[in-house]
């Protein structure tokens, strides 16, 4: 398995449950499967007696009760994060006819919801990164707002240019001043 031979390459192993463009992949976010692949990687990482933080990506397009049961074996297994979210295959959201899923800015809302949900629902226990629709420093803060503890872009970085990154800083740096905050950390949840 990829994380016997990888683990020692990273910062953190991030395993993708959520990817639209595998078949049967989504099918392991219900909580057996997902209780049985949180167990079955920590196993692994104690049995390399690694420290390697492992956190898992969550599809958008998941039900309610997923959400919970979802948190629940999270906080009962000790999950280091959680990625939330991947591309979502509900294109109501676009007028356009597309193969393959939708991520960036028309995800950006969805993205925010469920951040929220899982905040709310692992009571901030479970650290999050929020994705979809990260593109400026304010939709950095309204991730934050939402209960992430840090953001990841890709689909920002596409259009605007590896620039993007000081443009979010920059940003950030005033929207924490006018809100009279010293970091981001204290922006987490506010609006969860």
């Amino acid at each position: 398995m990829c994380i016997r031979d990888r683990y020692r390459l990273g910062d953190y192993i991030v395993i993708n449950l959520s990817s639209p463009n595998t078949p049967g992949l989504r099918d392991n976010l219900k909580s057996q499967n997902f209780e049985k692949i949180v167990t079955n990687i920590h196993r692994l990482r104690d049995e390399n007696n690694s420290k390697i933080p492992i956190l898992f990506k969550i599809s958008p397009d998941i039900s309610d009760q997923d959400k919970k049961d979802i948190s629940l074996i999270s906080l009962a297994n000790d999950v280091d994060g959680l990625i939330l979210t991947n591309t979502t295959i509900n294109k109501s959201m676009v007028n356009e006819k597309l193969e393959g899923g939708v991520s960036g800015r028309p995800l950006f809302l969805k993205s925010n919801e469920l951040i929220r949900d899982f905040y709310t629902l692992t009571s901030g226990k479970i650290k999050i990164i929020g994705v979809g629709g990260v593109d400026s420093g304010i939709s950095a803060y309204k991730k934050f707002l939402a209960g992430a503890d840090y953001v990841q872009l890709y689909t920002g970085m596409v259009y605007k240019g590896p620039g993007i990154v000081k443009e979010i800083k920059k940003d950030l740096i005033s929207i924490l001043k006018k809100e009279n905050l010293k970091n981001v950390s204290e922006a987490v949840g506010i609006n969860a």
